[in-house]
């Protein structure tokens, strides 16, 4: 996809900037749609928590799906007019705890203009998944498995890919030290296409999490391993709970060093962070959160989430 963008016009180069702001990710990954932030919740964890239970999140390890009957439903607004919208469902299901989840995200509408810069048919570009994952504890062992799998489309005028992709995780709990350990592995799998090219490269995410004794927050630290160092990547981030109704969301990432682009000392030290706030009244959570890139640029989303009876 993204050599396509480089060989088309003036618009698609404007569509290929902005996906390199939306999805900043590793050298190696062909489809950075993979990346993009489809949940508000975890929006606010700057890319940290892939051990925080979400249905819609494309940042999770397969084995910390909602053990909750729940619908979420979230949306992100980002520059230009480019809107992410998700909704997902989570249920109990065979031992275990089943969900499913559609994912889309608009690029707008753009015009198009052949190569003697005469004006074609306006066209819309966007990215849509459909997702489906399950896990369940191990019997008499504090480790639970996750599998999830998910259909990945995405479309530019008379461009397209399609991508069949597959994650597999496990997470390890230790209850005395309220803490748990988890391993995933994502993008598995093959893409389709028949206009356009890229690659599928496989992801290793080491997450932790933390609840602490003497203060109600909990810790989240992910790290993705890479062959070189300068391309490794650490997510921090944390949920402080304020009382039994409110909580407060915040993360940040080694990322900052790559955004920072030296406009201000402000922006360099909230570059890379998310924040946010989530509210919960009866059955239902409401979150709100923002991102801070490091040009300045903040994106906002809003999620809510139903607990069903």
């Amino acid at each position: 996809m993204i050599r396509v963008l480089l060989r088309s016009n003036m618009y698609y180069s404007f569509v290929f900037i902005l996906l390199l702001l939306l999805y900043p990710s590793r050298a190696d990954t062909g489809y950075p749609g993979f990346d993009v932030f489809t949940s508000s919740a975890q929006l606010g964890l700057g890319g940290a928590g892939f051990l925080n239970p979400s249905s819609i999140s494309s940042k999770m390890n397969p084995a910390s799906t909602n053990k909750d009957r729940m619908f979420t439903t979230s949306i992100i607004q980002y520059p230009a007019s480019i809107t992410s919208q998700s909704a997902g469902l989570s249920l109990p299901w065979m031992n275990g705890t089943g969900s499913a989840s559609i994912r889309h995200i608009s690029y707008g509408t753009f015009h198009g203009y052949n190569d003697d810069a005469q004006p074609t048919k306006t066209y819309k570009s966007g990215d849509i998944w459909l997702q489906g994952a399950y896990s369940r504890p191990l019997v008499d062992i504090p480790l639970q498995f996750g599998i999830k799998t998910q259909f990945y489309s995405s479309s530019l005028e008379d461009y397209s890919i399609k991508v069949l992709e597959f994650s597999v995780g496990g997470i390890v709990y230790f209850e005395k030290a309220k803490g748990t350990l988890g391993l995933s592995i994502h993008q598995i799998g093959k893409g389709f296409s028949s206009n356009a090219v890229g690659i599928l490269s496989p992801k290793t995410v080491l997450s932790g999490s933390k609840k602490l004794t003497h203060l109600p927050l909990t810790l989240f630290i992910d790290a993705l391993p890479s062959r070189m160092i300068s391309e490794a990547e650490l997510f921090i981030g944390g949920i402080f709970k304020v009382n039994n109704v409110m909580q407060i969301r915040w993360g940040t990432s080694t990322r900052k060093g790559d955004h920072n682009i030296q406009q201000g000392l402000l922006q360099s030290i909230l570059g890379a962070s998310g924040f946010g706030v989530s509210y919960a009244t009866g059955p239902t959570l409401i979150h709100y959160s923002t991102y801070i890139y490091g040009t300045g640029v903040v994106i906002q989303g809003l999620e809510i989430g139903i607990k069903l009876l």
